[in-house]
């Protein structure tokens, strides 16, 4: 059977010209033999080529903007960076999502767990993936792991990683290590949980 289309989108600051997305890009096409397709949104193509940041619009917005993206796909696995993991969580529902893979899911705002954002996760209809990095100031492994997630959803973390998967020295591990084991990751992943074959 052949692969399924893997969109990425981006997290809400930095684009798909950030180190992390082109590293993790290029580790995930390697890994699965067939290229991402990276999402990237309306005001981030503003941003990047004004060269001047700017907020993300409402999710209300991004939403549709993803589903356009994939509206031609009969198939496929929706994911996202940060914001955009919270934008592709909310695409379960359209028939061609098979699967969500969800890079650093931003549970609540910096050091605000009580404006948590757990409700995006409650109702999504197909299995999903989060990875996480233990010392993620969006989803500390403290909190997220008192908290009842639905079955479908299952968390992988990487040990001593912030927001942006990198690590404190005394871990021994390169921003490149946790690449290559998110990529790794995904993939078994996938394979586990959808049609996917290597």
């Amino acid at each position: 059977m052949p692969i399924l289309p893997f969109y990425l989108a981006h997290g809400a600051g930095a684009g798909h010209q950030s180190d992390f997305l082109m590293q993790l890009c290029d580790v995930i096409t390697s890994t699965r033999q067939h290229p991402v397709i990276p999402v990237t949104f309306d005001y981030m193509k503003q941003q990047e080529a004004l060269g001047k940041r700017r907020p993300p619009p409402r999710l209300e917005t991004l939403i549709p903007e993803f589903s356009q993206k994939i509206a031609h796909e009969k198939s496929c696995i929706v994911a996202g960076k940060s914001m955009g993991g919270r934008v592709a969580t909310q695409l379960s529902h359209l028939p061609m999502v098979k699967a969500i893979v969800c890079y650093g899911f931003p549970f609540y705002p910096v050091g605000k767990p009580e404006k948590h954002r757990l409700s995006f996760l409650n109702e999504i209809q197909v299995p999903c993936l989060i990875i996480q990095g233990t010392r993620d100031p969006l989803g500390h492994f403290d909190w997220v792991s008192r908290q009842a997630l639905p079955d479908n959803i299952d968390i992988l973390w990487i040990e001593g990683a912030d927001h942006d998967f990198k690590t404190l020295k005394k871990y021994n591990k390169s921003i490149a290590d946790n690449i290559r084991q998110i990529a790794q990751e995904t993939e078994k992943w996938l394979t586990q949980n959808t049609s996917v074959q290597q």
